[in-house]
């Protein structure tokens, strides 16, 4: 006689469209309230120069003053401003990628938790801390063991590269760091190619990648299945940190009141 088969979760099309519609509200309000306002910097670094110029020239003394050395310092001012806004709006960019990539995470996560409870899953406070503590290998390993692959997910690339560009970009050197070199260096200034020494200021992400990771957060809700199974009986191939989880929050609910009051 077959066991039982277990519903891991249970995503519905309306929460699906949420998600979804949540998603592209922050994409474009993050274009039209943040990005946008890089769009012309040459042109105020252009301006900043004139005016830069034109406040020289009504000290202009030339019994002093080289107009050569006025010129050169107008433009040494404007190119200035752009560097600053062009460093500016690279941290935009990453900003606003890092914001979209912990929202979907923590989003995930959150429905997870709800949904663990009904297979008894996450149990209890122990079961919840740790869902929520697994760092994104281990919690693939749990996905993976209740019947859901998410590196067979179309999305899956883009987000992996989106993990850790965030993680660069929030903690600099470090194993993250050595892994975007290896996997994915079109995440790295292109002056950095065949270094052997790069560091955290060589993360870059341009406008058309902050679309590419924007499209994949959307074909993960889209992607992912609306549930998936596993059997009742069979052990789960769990974290160690979940299992133990597990076993403290169970150990909690058996505790008798007779136990409890003798505490």
């Amino acid at each position: 006689m077959s066991s039982l088969r277990w519903s891991a979760y249970q995503l519905l099309d309306s929460e699906r469209e949420l998600r979804i519609s949540e998603h592209r509200f922050y994409i474009d309000q993050a274009k039209s309230r943040l990005l946008s306002q890089f769009a012309d910097i040459e042109a105020e670094a252009e301006q900043a120069e004139a005016e830069h110029w034109e406040r020289s020239g009504q000290s202009f003394d030339p019994d002093w003053h080289d107009p050569g050395d006025l010129a050169e310092a107008a433009r040494d001012h404007g190119v200035e401003l752009y560097q600053l806004l062009s460093d500016m709006h690279d941290r935009t960019r990453l900003s606003v990628v890092a914001g979209m990539y912990h929202h979907w995470d923590k989003t995930f996560r959150r429905f997870l938790v709800r949904e663990f409870r009904w297979p008894r899953l996450v149990i209890g406070d122990h079961t919840r801390r740790a869902l929520w503590k697994l760092d994104s290998a281990k919690l693939e390993r749990l996905l993976a063991a209740i019947g859901l692959d998410l590196s067979c997910l179309a999305c899956y690339p883009r987000i992996e590269a989106m993990r850790l560009v965030v993680n660069v970009f929030k903690h600099g050197e470090g194993r993250s760091l050595d892994e975007l070199r290896q996997r994915y260096p079109e995440f790295l200034r292109a002056s950095a190619h065949g270094w052997s020494f790069i560091d955290d200021t060589d993360l870059e992400v341009t406008d058309d990648q902050v679309e590419q990771f924007a499209a994949a957060i959307e074909l993960f809700w889209r992607e992912l299945p609306s549930t998936a199974t596993f059997d009742e009986d069979a052990a789960l191939d769990v974290p160690d940190e979940f299992e133990k989880a597990w076993n403290k929050d169970l150990a909690s609910q058996q505790t008798t009141p007779a136990t409890k009051s003798s505490n």
